[in-house]
């Protein structure tokens, strides 16, 4: 429903930001139509792992 509300507010692009080691997410994000449109490799060190970060994207109306 805020996907589908999100263009009444003038929002016409949507993101999201995903550890890439984070395959739930991004399942649920590409089911909703999300594309993947930036990887930025080894960008966060997590409990000693460097790990990618994930930028989805989605145009709306």
């Amino acid at each position: 429903l805020a996907i589908e509300h999100a263009p009444t507010i003038q929002v016409h692009t949507l993101l999201g930001f995903i550890f890439g080691h984070n395959q739930p997410s991004l399942e649920l994000f590409k089911r909703f139509g999300f594309e993947t449109w930036a990887n930025m490799p080894r960008v966060a060190n997590l409990d000693g792992i460097e790990r990618d970060l994930l930028i989805l994207g989605k145009r709306i109306a």
